[in-house]
């Protein structure tokens, strides 16, 4: 593990300032419509078979049918209920295509056909295969257009809306998988159902983004603003750009209150609620010692904006979670420095810009790539930078950060249980977290 470990440092530093092939590129302009809690638009896709065989059909991740109703794979592993939160029932979400054609005047709606490539879940929606008219050939460049309508869940699993107009908009459009070749040696998409502890698994691309909103909602995503026009009717358009990622979200409400700083040469932008505004020096502090470290070990940060999301304590599944250059924390008020709550999550997600950002493992598949190398990395950055009490330290007792990883792990019934390796939802019931994020960083 030692060397494996030596050898992606390694590849960081030789290669961090390395471009990926833009594989499947987006240019999506939408509407958010607050009454009805809807995204509706139109998606540009431009995809590539970098394959050297045909490809006779494409896939996509519908991840918003995952809040269907109660049959869907993600609600059936989940119980309905995920890191403390409960699904409101009163707040089902799902994704619906209006029109799907392509430059090749197909109309590729009529194709769609709903799988289920993992447990055969048959109500399960959250994975299409639309078949091509006629093959993509190797090297072969398609351009689809996509009409959809994304009607938002109440907050639940890191995607929603919440009180007082606040959303996180994250798995919110139709997103192709991955064509690779698979471990049987064989060329295949790799387009995972969405489950209760799976993440995500995509091409890197380019990503244009028009989101038209109400005046008053102050808006966060990926990448940088290019523009800001107010329209006549009470809206705004917000255009946001950004290269060589492989995910794209995006965050309003009328309640943020916005601060800026710079790093070098990143711009920190932090999205608080007003209740504990003055969190956003902690934030940042967080943040910076974060960029600091992580480009001493393993290469520069290669993006322009870091964007920190403060999510409501009513909307709290949308926090801890992380998007290319746009990520959620979470902290409260009246919590002092003595628990490093807001330091931990800032951390801990903005190390997933590196593990899986520009790694870009396999979420579905090898989670430990991504959360168990992070949480190392997590360890390391909060330890070395806040001391002996980097997790805790009140009236004298301290507890740190890696402490606190190998506390989770050691005290497991049966820490022998499972090997890491394996798809997330082949875990045991009950040891996802244990087993990928302590349990790798331990072994770190």
């Amino acid at each position: 593990m030692k060397k494996i470990l030596l050898l992606v440092l390694f590849a960081f530093s030789a290669n961090a300032q390395d471009l990926a092939p833009n594989i499947a590129n987006y240019d999506i302009t939408v509407e958010l419509n607050t009454t009805d809690k809807i995204v509706k638009g139109i998606e540009k896709l431009v995809w590539t078979n970098t394959s050297p065989i045909d490809v006779r059909d494409l896939q996509f991740h519908l991840y918003l049918n995952a809040f269907k109703d109660k049959k869907s794979t993600f609600m059936k592993e989940s119980g309905g209920k995920l890191r403390g939160d409960k699904f409101d029932e009163k707040g089902f979400g799902r994704i619906d295509i209006s029109s799907l054609t392509s430059d090749r005047g197909e109309n590729l709606r009529k194709s769609i056909v709903f799988i289920q490539p993992d447990d055969k879940n048959t109500e399960d929606r959250t994975v299409i295969s639309v078949a091509l008219e006629k093959p993509l050939k190797s090297g072969e460049t398609i351009s689809l257009e996509i009409g959809f309508r994304s009607k938002l869940p109440k907050v639940f699993a890191r995607t929603g809306y919440g009180p007082n107009d606040y959303y996180l908009v994250g798995q919110w459009f139709p997103k192709i998988g991955v064509f690779e070749k698979n471990l049987k040696g064989v060329w295949a998409w790799n387009c995972h159902q969405f489950h209760a502890n799976s993440e995500f698994y995509a091409d890197f691309g380019k990503y244009k983004m028009s989101l038209t909103v109400p005046q008053n909602l102050v808006v966060g995503a990926t990448g940088n603003r290019v523009s800001e026009t107010m329209l006549k009717n009470g809206f705004k358009n917000v255009v946001y750009e950004v290269d060589d990622v492989h995910d794209f979200a995006w965050t309003a409400s009328p309640e943020f209150v916005a601060f800026e700083k710079k790093w070098n040469q990143v711009t920190l932008k932090a999205l608080m609620q007003p209740e504990h505004a003055g969190q956003h020096k902690r934030y940042f502090d967080a943040a910076e010692k974060s960029l600091s470290y992580f480009e001493k070990v393993l290469g520069r940060y290669p993006y322009k904006t870091l964007t920190l999301v403060d999510p409501p304590i009513a909307a709290s599944g949308s926090g801890g979670m992380e998007y290319a250059t746009f990520v959620t924390c979470g902290a409260y008020y009246g919590v002092g420095t003595w628990l490093k709550m807001a330091e931990v999550v800032t951390v801990h997600e903005f190390g997933h810009q590196y593990f899986q950002g520009m790694l870009a493992s396999n979420e579905f598949e090898q989670a430990f790539l991504d959360e168990g190398f992070n949480q190392y990395m997590e360890n390391k950055v909060m330890d070395e930078s806040y001391g002996k009490g980097s997790n805790l330290d009140l009236f004298g007792f301290q507890i740190g950060d890696r402490e606190s990883t190998r506390f989770s792990y050691v005290t497991m019934d049966y820490p022998e249980l499972s090997e890491i390796n394996r798809p997330t939802w082949k875990y045991p019931k009950g040891v996802y977290g244990d087993l990928t994020y302590t349990k790798t960083a331990t072994v770190l």
